[in-house]
């Protein structure tokens, strides 16, 4: 098991996102999938990106014992594997 700081640090940010892979994070709400799109659209317009993954937002919170980022821990560590960066939007 990772020390609790370890398992919770943050990679700095790549000076450039040129060739890099962006992680597009949406919750549940359907409004942050449009934001993170039109994020998603400037960036490449912006940048020589390699891609743009945009993960399928949270529909239910299957919450019987203890915390959400418990619950979607698999699904944010194999995020994490395939992309460089991951930007994440709230909607309402």
């Amino acid at each position: 098991m990772k020390p609790l700081a370890a398992a919770t640090s943050l990679r700095g940010l790549p000076p450039s996102l040129d060739g890099k892979v962006v992680g597009l994070l949406p919750n549940w709400r359907p409004s942050a999938v449009h934001i993170l799109k039109a994020v998603g659209a400037l960036l490449e317009e912006r940048y020589r990106l390699k891609c743009v993954v945009m993960e399928q937002p949270v529909r239910e919170l299957p919450i019987r014992t203890g915390k959400l980022l418990d619950t979607m821990r698999e699904k944010l560590d194999d995020l994490a594997r395939r992309v460089d960066v991951v930007i994440t939007a709230t909607g309402d």
